[in-house]
């Protein structure tokens, strides 16, 4: 039993930190949860990881394909390797931003750190990110597409994207808690930007003044640093990596900032 001193309170930044360490083990008993009742009424279980990606792939290669197919090669490569990192960057928030404002009535009965419904939906997405690389290797694989050493940067790519998607959803679960309307407004918005953001299509296409706005579009980073070493088969440029840690990092301040500022709030708005 862990014993807590709300009188004896380091500043709520290192306090969430410290009480994370101590709830490690229940961090990891939510993760294991949230696997198994996600799949635990499908027939296929844990390898709809890989086939829902692959059905995804061959969906979008057939429909859109042939258009790009003399300016991206091995298009289904391209498409698969942005889908993953949109996928687990959106996925991941909106399950943490649903955990938070519909699924925290635990926090009105015991104390558990407020962060662990996010770090848990973090973890989560992180496991469907790395089965769903399965997916990738085999489209890989039947196309022929080399695997370089450039693949070693991966590891950092993934970092990245789980540094920034662990400060998004810091922020939009604080902000969902407060205002419910943000889970809605947010999947309106995340359907927008899919379709302005270069997953599906090369950014070469778009005319100039769209480039100009492309490049507000965080996500357009993300999905490149994580998309570099698997298609083109060199390490990102070292500006791109920067750019993309700076993002990830000021993300997640900003958002550990916020949320526990307002930790001790949430328990009574949810």
């Amino acid at each position: 039993m862990i014993e807590y001193d709300s009188a004896n309170r380091p500043p709520a930044v290192i306090d969430e930190f410290i009480q994370l360490i101590h709830y490690r083990d229940l961090i990891f008993l939510m993760v294991g949860n949230i696997l198994k009742n996600r799949y635990k009424r499908s027939v296929l279980g844990i390898f709809w990881m890989l086939l829902n990606p692959l059905l995804q792939t061959v969906v979008l290669t057939i429909a859109f394909g042939t258009m790009f197919k003399s300016s991206l090669p091995n298009y289904a490569v391209y498409l698969l390797s942005g889908l993953l990192a949109w996928n687990f960057i959106t996925q991941t928030t909106q399950y943490a931003m649903g955990a938070m404002a519909y699924g925290g009535g635990l926090l009105k009965r015991i104390y558990i750190p407020r962060a662990t419904y996010i770090v848990a939906a973090v973890g989560n997405g992180l496991i469907n990110l790395l089965v769903s690389i399965g997916s990738l290797v085999i489209i890989i694989l039947f196309l022929a597409h080399p695997i370089t050493v450039a693949w070693l940067f991966l590891p950092v790519s993934i970092l990245i994207l789980t540094i920034f998607s662990l400060g998004l959803a810091l922020l939009l679960s604080t902000a969902s808690v407060f205002f419910t309307d943000t889970v809605d407004i947010y999947q309106v918005l995340v359907q927008a930007l899919f379709f302005l953001t270069p997953i599906m299509y090369p950014a070469s296409i778009l005319p100039a003044e769209l480039s100009q706005v492309l490049a507000l579009n965080p996500f357009v980073i993300l999905i490149e640093i994580f998309r570099i070493p698997i298609y083109t088969n060199h390490f990102p440029d070292f500006n791109l990596v920067i750019s993309a840690i700076s993002l990830a990092l000021i993300t997640l301040v900003a958002g550990w900032i916020l949320f526990t500022s307002k930790a001790d709030q949430l328990a009574y708005r949810l």
